[in-house]
């Protein structure tokens, strides 16, 4: 089953999307209107694909959303919108785009980009090479050390994605803090626990604190 998340904050096309979606074979469509709702819909299901518009509602819009997203999750990326003005145009070209639709758009238009995205998935099965014996199925959204799965918990996974992909470079705690505890407060405490937790499950890797400023896997 491809999963897509529908990155939508009009009611009314969001659900016109997700019954197009639906009714391809193979095709199971989520909708979300802001950031927090699309990562809560993220972290519970396996995501494929992403269909975004760019204003949502929030502080966050669906190019960030969409930048994050692909971040922790590697999805294939088709945006939705109105906008085709060059600074959006820039900003949009920063992130890997699959398809870039205009409203209105035409049904055959968004169902040749979804069955595309789909086939691509079957084709890009990468296996990213940690070092120290890790690996990290981008399409199984699965680590191993060797050929043995390392169970991580959700929260786990998300902060070890953010490092991974952040490799050499800090993660900012407001950043971590906004990806992994997007409904709740969290206290610093909770997150060294969580880091403390990575560190005992990975120990052939090397994670650091930086103080005051956020957390970084080493090269």
């Amino acid at each position: 089953m491809v999963n897509v998340l529908i990155l939508e904050d009009d009611p009314i096309i969001a659900l016109d999307i997700k019954s197009i979606v639906d009714d391809l074979v193979g095709f199971n469509g989520f909708i979300a209107s802001d950031m927090p709702s699309a990562l809560k819909i993220a972290h519970k299901h396996t995501l494929h694909i992403l269909l975004a518009d760019i204003h949502i509602k929030g502080l966050v819009d669906g190019i960030d959303t969409a930048r994050t997203l692909q971040h922790l999750y590697h999805s294939q990326l088709i945006f939705v919108t109105s906008y085709s003005d060059e600074p959006t145009l820039a900003r949009a070209s920063e992130l890997s785009v699959a398809g870039y639709i205009l409203k209105p758009f035409r049904e055959e238009e968004l169902v040749a980009s979804l069955k595309l995205c789909a086939l691509k998935l079957g084709v890009d099965h990468v296996l990213l090479d940690i070092g120290y014996g890790y690996t990290y199925d981008t399409k199984r959204q699965q680590l191993f050390l060797h050929d043995t799965h390392i169970i991580l918990s959700p929260k786990e996974q998300q902060l070890f994605l953010l490092l991974l992909n952040s490799r050499g470079s800090v993660v900012p705690l407001s950043y971590i803090d906004d990806v992994i505890w997007y409904d709740d407060s969290i206290s610093d405490t909770a997150r060294r626990q969580l880091l403390h937790r990575l560190r005992t499950k990975l120990p052939e890797l090397s994670f650091e604190i930086v103080k005051y400023s956020g957390y970084k896997m080493n090269l």
